[in-house]
């Protein structure tokens, strides 16, 4: 029972709710808890010498966030029919260094029974982020882990780099 006094259904504690959204050819989908927002692409800061995989720095109200794109670190082929203007960033709300991920675009949120979810094989897992798969209306979607999509070697150069344009943005700020 909740505080209204109201039963639950068993089942009622394995639905969740997901974000749903395109990485070139694939579904994925992030626990919505995970995510803090979703924007539109803006202009976004690259200096020199970052990863391929990292598109640039997104400047959110003075804090400096890495914008991740997401086909590129999944080793996936982008979706042409996507104008890059029209790329969504979802910002993720987990971990003590958060970053967007930079996606072809935000397509749903759904609640979802959790209880179906099916392991995913280990050469189809997303850099290992995949925590597994689910079908929805007739398309397979790949759940993935949040606290696992970076390595812990890339979310430690992630900060580094972080960090250094942070310097930057507060130094153009101070008078």
């Amino acid at each position: 029972m909740d505080f209204m006094g109201r039963c639950h259904a068993p089942e009622d504690l394995a639905l969740t709710t997901i974000l749903i959204f395109r990485c070139g050819e694939r579904r994925c989908a992030l626990h919505r808890a995970a995510v803090s927002e979703v924007a539109p692409l803006p202009e976004l800061s690259r200096p020199p010498g970052t990863p391929a995989s990292l598109e640039g720095f997104l400047n959110l109200g003075g804090e400096v966030l890495g914008v991740v794109d997401a086909a590129a670190l999944f080793g996936v082929e982008r979706d042409a029919d996507v104008d890059p203007i029209y790329r969504h960033l979802v910002v993720l709300a987990e971990g003590e260094d958060p970053f967007c991920l930079l996606v072809d675009r935000v397509e749903d949120v759904r609640r979802v029974d959790l209880s179906v979810l099916m392991p995913v094989a280990a050469d189809h897992s997303l850099n290992g982020c995949v925590a597994g798969q689910l079908e929805i209306d007739g398309a397979v979607v790949h759940l993935l882990d949040a606290s696992r999509i970076l390595l812990a070697a890339e979310a430690a150069r992630m900060k580094a780099l972080r960090a250094a344009e942070q310097a930057r943005i507060d130094a153009l700020a101070a008078p």
